[in-house]
């Protein structure tokens, strides 16, 4: 497991670090969802739980319709801002808030359950920490848009989580 663990936390670090890099940034954030991926799966397999991979795997799928959704609500809002029309800019920006927000909301629920089984099954509790921060961004990032902060902390802990599962399982 502790393999997979660094697998995952690697993953982390090329997505959300090395995915800052400009030019080559998407390169390093594919291939990072796609390590965190596979340390995640292999995780579950060990676990014997596949529900694991599944609720990790859902805010993935679901981040990448909310690129496809926010490229096509931006090309709307294009034409519209070429056609001159101030009402149909604004309403296509309005919606594209909300269904980005409702997507984003739906990706961190689904995180907070991975997390909490994360840390059921590995023994790790720092991934309870990183759970509930998840769950304090998705309500503030509605409230007061702070949230993104406490995913970035939250996944910054997760990387940590990550390196830490065989320490923690061994003893267990």
């Amino acid at each position: 497991m502790r393999q997979a663990g660094i697998l995952a936390g690697v993953g982390l670090i090329f997505a959300y670090l090395l995915g800052l890099l400009p030019a080559v940034g998407w390169i390093f954030s594919l291939l990072g969802v796609i390590l965190f991926l596979v340390g995640v799966y292999r995780i579950s397999r060990i676990a014997n739980d596949e529900r694991i991979f599944r609720y990790f795997l859902l805010p993935m799928i679901l981040s990448f319709v909310a690129l496809v959704v926010a490229f096509f609500g931006l090309m709307g809002a294009a034409l519209s801002a070429l056609a001159l029309d101030v009402f149909a800019l604004g309403a296509s920006f309005v919606v594209l808030l909300i269904v980005v927000l409702i997507l984003l909301i739906v990706s961190l629920v689904s995180y907070v359950k991975a997390y909490r089984l994360l840390a059921e099954v590995t023994g790790v509790s720092i991934f309870n920490t990183v759970a509930t921060l998840y769950k304090w961004s998705a309500i503030l990032l509605v409230v007061f848009g702070i949230g993104a902060i406490l995913m970035i902390v939250g996944s910054i802990i997760a990387v940590v989580g990550f390196f830490s599962i065989e320490e923690k399982t061994s003893s267990a």
